[in-house]
């Protein structure tokens, strides 16, 4: 049986529905047009073809027909019985329809209760306006209003925790605030990071009375307050100072028996300690710095005891003969520690044996006679002191210097003779590695009697590359029967893997007597090339790419003067020489081309001999004692001593070059 449709909630108006609902009920029929009303039961009703509508689409009207004089049934009990079949096929073909028109209907139904649910929750302005009263309500009460905003509100909290009595700052008090903990920093601050509300301070530290306290942290940014604690011992005031520049170092840790304070930008602290005692063990500790153990004492005046020297962490390398054979040893940066690396054998050349460092002092090349009658070169690395033979053999061995971990050596080989290629080599050796690779090598051709060959000379490291002078000799009893017109003699480059070999500059060999050169510049080295038919010069500048003719007034004198040796910082930035001035070595630093000189100490007998990192110089005096001192001309301390050592007779541009 059908769902009556007044069990279901009316949908919404459909005129298509109204008209065919009001056609059942006997006020319009399908066109709209309202029927004449039935007749009385005085009146014969007209016959009624119930098979007329057939095969007609459901919820049609039925059609009516006017029957024929012949019509079977025109009794009144037949038409009673027709009237009857009528109504029931009306109501089954409604029923039809009704239950077509419910479906349709429900498809569009909306429960009213869920439509005005539905349209509140997604009212955006009743969503607004219920936040709006939720935030003035609990905006209305204080103690609500901070406890439930701090559930999802926090802020930023600048504590200052200082000495009561005079105002210094104590570094690593304990602070605990709405159980976020943290320590003070070296100017007595620390930062926390707390829900907004009322809360519980308490700050602690050794030899202090505890700190406790009621806190609000406010939504507003930038909270600072200042907590003031109250010694329970006495306040000794502390000074940690660089051994080197004798500047202040801030970050410094002072451990005294179990407490602890940090220096400040001034190098300063205070620390509280008991009266038990007139003085207590302390330690001071310092990133990159040598920790230094002592005694502090117990006083609140500032006294020299309580002013400690730190020495930056670091060993310095050199040659010593004081054993009496030549070995290479190591040192802290004011000569204590001392300790050798690698023994002498006895059989080392004297004035020849070299040791030169890279300009981080990460790698050294030793060249020495060692455990053979050969000479031979080897690697030291600092970081393990483990030392390796790289290359050896009946050569003679001409260091050149370093760019970067790459070693540039000349290798004369004596087993090759100067008619045959080879004779002459250039290496470079990668000190991370362990690789050697060749440079470049000599020409040669001709016979024993009457041949031509290369030689190379005038050796710079610049702008990375190594920069030196090709040049072609004759040799042999026929010398002079031997043609170098067409022969070239250059100024020629090559990086340390030995790529990038090219001639910068050539000249016709025949016209070549010899080449000068001298580094006038850090980066830049002039030329003075002699033609012997001429017998005059012609002078040139090379930046280490590109050469070009000096600007008329060069001459000779350029080249009988006396350059510094200029040493760069490992960083590159900066360059370091001495030269005199008034008859004394004078100290300058400058930058990347010795531009800007400083001044930085001119009152001894002091020469440039290297740079320990960007910090700090490495000074020589009297050719056999090295100093360290800052390398910021600003420092007024006197440069620092750290050993004598042993430096031979012959002079190397570089590190331990003087």
């Amino acid at each position: 049986m059908a769902k009556n449709i007044t069990d279901v909630p009316p949908p919404d108006a459909d005129p298509e529905l109204e008209k065919r609902v009001g056609m059942i009920m006997g006020e319009k029929n399908a066109d709209g047009i309202t029927p004449a009303k039935p007749l009385d039961n005085s009146q014969t009703p007209p016959p009624i073809d119930i098979f007329a509508n057939r095969g007609a689409p459901v919820g049609t009207a039925p059609v009516t027909t006017t029957p024929s004089a012949d019509t079977p049934f025109d009794d009144n009990n037949t038409a009673k019985a027709v009237d009857e079949i009528v109504a029931k096929e009306g109501d089954t073909l409604l029923a039809v329809e009704d239950t077509e028109n419910l479906k349709a209907a429900q498809r569009h139904i909306v429960n009213p209760e869920r439509s005005k649910f539905k349209r509140l929750i997604t009212n955006k302005w009743l969503w607004i306006v219920s936040i709006l009263v939720v935030i003035i309500a609990v905006a209305a009460v204080p103690y609500t209003r901070y406890t439930l905003l701090g559930l999802v509100i926090k802020n930023d909290v600048t504590l200052m925790v200082v000495d009561s009595k005079n105002g210094t700052t104590v570094s690593n008090a304990q602070v605990s605030l709405h159980g976020q903990q943290a320590k003070t920093d070296a100017s007595g601050k620390v930062v926390i990071r707390a829900q907004i509300g009322n809360t519980k301070l308490i700050v602690t530290k050794q030899y202090y009375k505890n700190y406790t306290a009621s806190y609000f942290v406010s939504y507003k940014a930038g909270q600072t307050s200042k907590v003031e604690l109250v010694a329970s011992g006495r306040r000794v005031p502390v000074t940690v100072i660089n051994r080197i520049t004798g500047k202040p170092l801030a970050g410094a840790t002072i451990s005294v028996l179990d407490t602890t304070a940090k220096t400040d930008q001034k190098g300063q602290a205070v620390i509280v300690l008991p009266t038990t005692d007139t003085s207590f063990h302390v330690d001071i500790s310092l990133n990159g710095y040598h920790t230094v153990s002592g005694a502090i004492v117990v006083t609140d005046q500032a006294v020299k005891a309580n002013t400690f020297n730190m020495l930056p962490s670091g060993s310095i390398y050199f040659l010593s003969n004081l054993s009496g054979k030549i070995d290479v040893v190591k040192s802290d940066l004011d000569g204590s520690n001392r300790m050798t690396v690698l023994a002498g054998t006895g059989k080392e050349d004297p004035n020849a044996t070299i040791l030169m460092a890279s300009r981080d002092w990460r790698y050294l090349v030793l060249s020495a006679i060692r455990d053979t009658p050969q000479p031979a070169l080897y690697l030291i690395d600092t970081s393990t002191d483990k030392v390796t033979n790289f290359d050896s053999g009946n050569s003679t061995f001409t260091l050149l210097g370093w760019t970067g971990h790459n070693f540039l050596y000349d290798v004369i080989r004596n087993t090759v003779v100067n008619s045959q290629p080879g004779h002459e080599a250039l290496k470079g050796y990668n000190a991370e590695t362990g690789q050697i690779n060749l440079l470049d090598q000599n020409q040669a051709e001709g016979t024993t009697t009457a041949f031509a060959f290369q030689s190379f000379y005038n050796f710079n490291i610049i702008n990375g590359s190594l920069a030196y002078n090709t040049q072609w000799y004759t040799g042999g009893t026929a010398a002079s029967s031997v043609d170098l017109s067409t022969k070239s003699d250059s100024i020629r480059t090559v990086i340390a893997n030995g790529q990038s070999k090219k001639d910068a500059q050539t000249f016709p060999a025949n016209t070549v007597s010899y080449m000068q050169a001298v580094l006038t510049k850090p980066q830049i080295i002039d030329y003075a090339v002699f033609n012997p038919t001429t017998n005059t010069a012609s002078y040139y500048a090379f930046d280490g790419q590109t050469v070009t003719a000096s600007p008329s007034g060069v001459d000779q004198s350029v080249f009988s003067q006396a350059y510094p040796i200029y040493l760069i910082s490992p960083s590159g930035s900066q360059t370091f020489w001495s030269e005199l001035r008034d008859g004394k070595k004078s100290l300058f630093i400058g930058d990347q081309n010795a531009g800007g000189p400083k001044l930085i100490n001119s009152t001894g007998d002091y020469t440039a001999y290297g740079w320990y990192s960007d910090n700090y110089l490495l000074v020589s005096y009297s050719g056999s004692e090295l100093y360290i001192m800052a390398a910021d001309s600003s420092s007024a301390t006197n440069p620092l001593k750290i050993t004598d050592y042993y430096k031979p007779t012959m002079t190397y541009n570089g590190y331990n070059g003087q």
